[in-house]
């Protein structure tokens, strides 16, 4: 009999911590960058895809681009480009 475990798991891969425009201030954003990962008995074997998220302390604001974020295009641009160093 074979049993398989697998499925999807994400892994944060990155986290930093950049300057926006909000309301004509200057606040600081934390961007997390997570990696999708299909793994096999609890082992990543290879990634899917990226997934992004957004906090911005000063206004309490958190975006997702995942399944059910809404994102705004002008910070995921900048999350993308965050992105391309991991």
């Amino acid at each position: 009999m074979l049993f398989f475990i697998f499925g999807i798991k994400s892994k944060i891969v990155g986290k930093e911590e950049r300057k926006i425009q909000k309301n004509g201030f200057d606040v600081n954003a934390i961007i997390t960058i997570y990696k999708n990962y299909f793994e096999l008995f609890f082992i990543p074997i290879f990634p899917i895809g990226k997934k992004y998220s957004m906090y911005i302390p000063h206004s309490d604001e958190y975006y997702e681009n995942g399944n059910f974020g809404n994102m705004p295009q002008e910070y995921l641009m900048l999350c993308k480009e965050v992105g391309e160093k991991y």
